[in-house]
């Protein structure tokens, strides 16, 4: 007898959705942590550059938030590029369910 829980394709189909959707969420959380920073970060150099006397502090509170918010873009960058590795690592041909390979022109032209 054949064991259906490595053969039946609605399981892996399911557990592929399970493993992309806690990919995709930990992405997310990560994502709107960022973003959280961001806000927090923003308004308090907005609330620090209203008490300056000068424009060189404003310019150097600026230059702060600045290389903070760079940091947090170059961070979302590696986590798409980290969640597209980790999506595209299975290739969907060792999929149960991938479509079958199409023939070559010339091999339906030998084959009629």
């Amino acid at each position: 007898m054949t064991d259906t829980v490595n053969t039946d394709p609605t399981r892996t189909i399911a557990q592929q959705q399970h493993e992309l959707l806690q990919v995709a969420h930990e992405h997310t959380a990560a994502w709107m942590t960022r973003r959280q920073v961001a806000l927090e970060t923003g308004l308090d150099a907005f609330k620090r550059m209203t008490t300056c006397k000068t424009p060189l502090e404003m310019a150097v509170i600026y230059g702060e938030w600045l290389s903070g918010s760079m940091a947090r873009v170059l961070a979302d960058v590696e986590d798409v590029q980290k969640a597209s590795r980790s999506l595209f690592a299975t290739p969907l041909a060792s999929s149960p369910t991938a479509p079958a390979e199409s023939p070559a022109p010339h091999q339906l032209r030998e084959a009629a």
